[in-house]
């Protein structure tokens, strides 16, 4: 029988004059109040910079309050324990000392900062000993380094300034079992401890992930100081694959998820081919750049530092109109409307010619710096962020032979022209409120979004 799971339960226990116990109760709950199987739950204390993932089934954690420093040495020293990793900030790559007092089965998880896996690897068996762990990086961020053996777990978190050549965890070097000689053991360490700090009012942060149609979901973030016993509802967006089309496969052999908005039926990603749908290869244009407007040219980002897989490729207005796979096609400016006048709020500012609503993060995903204001892209603790699930990625330009602006910004290309050399285009910048829409150079390289005929 398929196993599924509707809360997880954290016990958190910190001791002041005696020890006090806070239980909380998470679980996944979609728009219409019905349960979500959660397959983790990120945990982060903000308070103290540190974040650990429960998988499912290791529902439980358990924290103390180190309020004592001989304490704090003992316990990390008596169980699985992580060194803070050296340097930190870094450069791509860093160095991190594991302790092991038990050998057995180790496994080593990176986690970007929403909780996203990018590394991990396993150990069977790990013995007993200080072994110097390197990691390396490709992107730029905050990261977790999380150990786990047998339900202990330890964590450090680690801040990345450049690219390391790739995601990776290897063990360079151990000090054996006969050369080490641990502290005595102070504590029965059980199944679910953390090392980590808790202390009463830090405050928390809590995500939910599930899978839905082979696709993992993060729920919305969930925020707040933590003293008591409590229910933590994570509130998830499960997207509506068009009826007949859940999926669709381009010309290269790339699966695209579909999302149905309204009566429209959008690709949820950026379209990432080399080739038109007739099957004849795109001029790449990523190293030597182009700027024609009738020449059809692509601009990979795999090569780039800032690579992610959901920012697809850009495309000049000539590619995109003939990129999509068969049966699709890229939408027109009014198509654009059509979709923006159902998702936006504030609807009659539509008729704008430059500005197209004013909640433009209902519309947008991951990856976007970070922004006070309220609605927009950079704002990714709003409820109704990305509450369209149409999840447009901040992938930037291409500028004189480099990628730029990954974070603050990204365009899509219309089928609507204007005049000789422009297109219509749309726009999305991390601290503005509205979805912009204008016209550009047809040469200019683009993300593109297909719409089903």
């Amino acid at each position: 029988m398929k196993k599924t799971f509707t809360f997880i339960t954290i016990m958190l226990l910190f001791a002041a004059v005696s020890a006090q116990t806070v239980t909380l109760t998470f679980t996944g709950r979609d728009a219409s109040n019905q349960y979500v199987p959660l397959s983790r739950v990120v945990v982060s204390n903000l308070t103290r910079g540190w974040q650990e993932t429960l998988f499912w089934p290791d529902t439980v954690l358990v924290m103390t309050d180190h309020s004592g420093i001989e304490d704090i040495e003992m316990q990390n020293f008596a169980s699985l324990h992580l060194s803070q990793n050296s340097p930190n900030p870094f450069n791509g790559t860093t160095f991190v000392n594991l302790n092991v007092t038990e050998p057995g089965d180790v496994s080593l998880v990176i986690t970007d900062i929403t909780g996203r896996i990018v590394g991990a690897n396993d150990y069977s068996p790990l013995q007993t000993g200080i072994h110097t762990i390197r990691v390396t990086l490709s992107s730029t961020g905050v990261y977790f380094l999380t150990a786990r053996q047998n339900g202990r777990t330890s964590s450090v978190k680690m801040v990345n300034r450049s690219n390391g050549g790739g995601n990776a965890i290897a063990i360079m070097g151990t000090v054996g079992v006969n050369d080490y000689s641990p502290l005595p053991q102070t504590k029965n360490v059980s199944k679910g401890i953390t090392d980590n700090p808790f202390v009463a009012g830090d405050q928390m942060e809590f995500v939910g992930i599930t899978t839905h149609s082979g696709e993992e979901i993060e729920s919305k973030h969930v925020i707040q100081i933590l003293n008591a016993s409590q229910i933590i509802v994570l509130p998830f967006v499960i997207p509506q694959p068009c009826p007949d089309a859940p999926t669709v496969t381009d010309i290269d052999g790339n699966l695209y998820n579909t999302l149905l908005l309204g009566t429209q039926c959008w690709m949820r990603e950026n379209l990432r081919t080399t080739k038109d749908k007739d099957g004849n290869f795109l001029n790449d244009a990523t190293t030597s750049g182009a700027s024609s407007y009738t020449e059809p040219y692509y601009y990979d980002y795999s090569n780039s530092e800032i690579a992610w897989e959901k920012r697809g490729y850009l495309y000049n207005w000539p590619a995109a109109m003939v990129a999509c796979p068969s049966g699709w096609h890229l939408p027109s400016d009014y198509e654009w409307y059509v979709m923006e006048a159902t998702q936006v709020t504030n609807p009659s500012v539509l008729a704008n010619d430059i500005w197209r609503g004013d909640h433009a993060g209902r519309l947008t995903g991951e990856g976007w710096n970070p922004s006070s204001a309220v609605g927009v892209p950079g704002d990714t603790l709003d409820i109704h962020h990305n509450a369209s699930l149409f999840s447009a990625v901040p992938a930037g330009y291409w500028y004189n032979g480099s990628f730029i602006d990954s974070g603050i910004n990204t365009s899509f290309w219309t089928s609507s022209t204007e005049g000789s050399n422009f297109a219509w285009e749309r726009y999305f910048r991390f601290n503005e409120v509205g979805v912009f829409r204008y016209f550009d150079y047809r040469y200019l390289p683009k993300s593109v979004r297909c719409l089903r005929d």
